[in-house]
C-alpha cells in the first residue's frame, strides 16, 4: 500500500469516527433525559400501584402496563448503556491512534 492510500485511509477512518462520535454525543443527552422522565414516571406509577387500593378488573391490566413500562425502561437502559460503551471505545481509540 503506498503512502497516499495510507493518508487517504487514516482521513476516512478518523472522519468516520467523528461522525460517530457526534451521534453518539447527540444521541446520549436525548437518550438521558428521556431514561430520566420513564423512569420518574414508573417509579410514581409503582407508588400508585401500591398505595392506592385497586379494583381487581384494573389491577391486572396495571400490572400489564406496569411490565411494560418496566420493559422499556430496560431497553432503555441496554441502549444507554451500548452508547457508553460506544463512547469508551472511541475515547479509547482516540488516545491510540
Amino acid at each position: 500500500m503506498t503512502e497516499e492510500h495510507e493518508h487517504l485511509l487514516k482521513n476516512t477512518v478518523e472522519e468516520e469516527r467523528q461522525q460517530v462520535s457526534e451521534i453518539v454525543r447527540r444521541l446520549g443527552s436525548k437518550l438521558s433525559g428521556l431514561m430520566l422522565t420513564s423512569g420518574l414516571l414508573v417509579f410514581a406509577f409503582g407508588l400508585y400501584i401500591l398505595l392506592v387500593p385497586q379494583d381487581p378488573v384494573l389491577s391486572s391490566r396495571l400490572s400489564i402496563v406496569f411490565a411494560g413500562t418496566l420493559g422499556f425502561v430496560g431497553v432503555l437502559n441496554i441502549l444507554c448503556g451500548l452508547l457508553l460503551l460506544l463512547g469508551e471505545d472511541l475515547g479509547s481509540l482516540k488516545r491510540h491512534g
